[in-house]
């Protein structure tokens, strides 16, 4: 076996026991492992950027009238998350798992992550922009913040499919040949694309929101 083969053989073995980690995780508990890394720092800095009377930033945000795209995407993604959670939860042990939320995506649990995420970072902005209070973060770093937290849970989408290519084989090639990668209905046919346009739609969302 020659060095690159020997370094790709430990790199996806190393993958392997990562991606297990995360795929044993309780939904919505106690979080442990590399999934939350990316998502527990992007909540520490965004809730940092608030400003100091969050009760009142919370009350704004759920009693007014205004908002409902981000309160759409919040609630959405919250649901996307712990049911795909739930799901592979409930499925562990029985092989590549295909049915419910993972015939739309290959990876539901990190689509719920960015709608949600997309939410709370809307909502962040605009009230570092137009109300009370001096965030940690400018309402740009907060924004930047959830892109690297977009790229960094694509990225480990794509070294858990590298594990579930050695592990699965044919039946996985197939399932990835059928079903979108991270958005319902993108799939362009190649890997390079489908990882582009991961990051690009969700990016050009956020454009939307925060600037309309």
């Amino acid at each position: 076996m020659s060095l690159r083969e020997r370094l790709r053989s430990g790199f996806l073995r190393v993958a392997g026991y990562l991606v297990l980690l995360v795929q044993s995780l309780p939904p919505l508990g106690v979080w442990t492992g590399l999934m939350t890394v990316p998502f527990a720092s992007y909540l520490i800095m965004v809730f940092r950027s608030l400003p100091e009377s969050l009760p009142r930033a919370l009350r704004e945000f759920f009693l007014s009238q205004f908002h409902l795209e981000e309160k759409v995407f919040i609630i959405l993604g919250l649901v996307i998350l712990v049911y795909s959670v739930v799901f592979l939860r409930m499925k562990k042990g029985k092989g590549l798992v295909t049915s419910g939320p993972y015939r739309f995506v290959r990876h539901p649990q990190y689509l719920g992550m960015m709608l949600m995420t997309l939410g709370l970072t809307s909502w962040s902005y605009w009230i570092l922009r137009n109300t009370f209070g001096t965030g940690f973060l400018s309402p740009l770093q907060t924004i930047g913040v959830w892109f690297i937290q977009l790229v960094a849970y694509t990225l480990l989408a794509c070294v858990e499919e590298r594990y579930l290519s050695k592990s699965h084989g044919k039946s996985f090639e197939n399932y990835r040949r059928q079903v979108p990668f991270f958005i319902p209905f993108v799939r362009t046919g190649r890997a390079g694309l489908d990882v582009l346009a991961s990051i690009a739609i969700p990016a050009i969302l956020l454009l939307l929101l925060t600037v309309i």
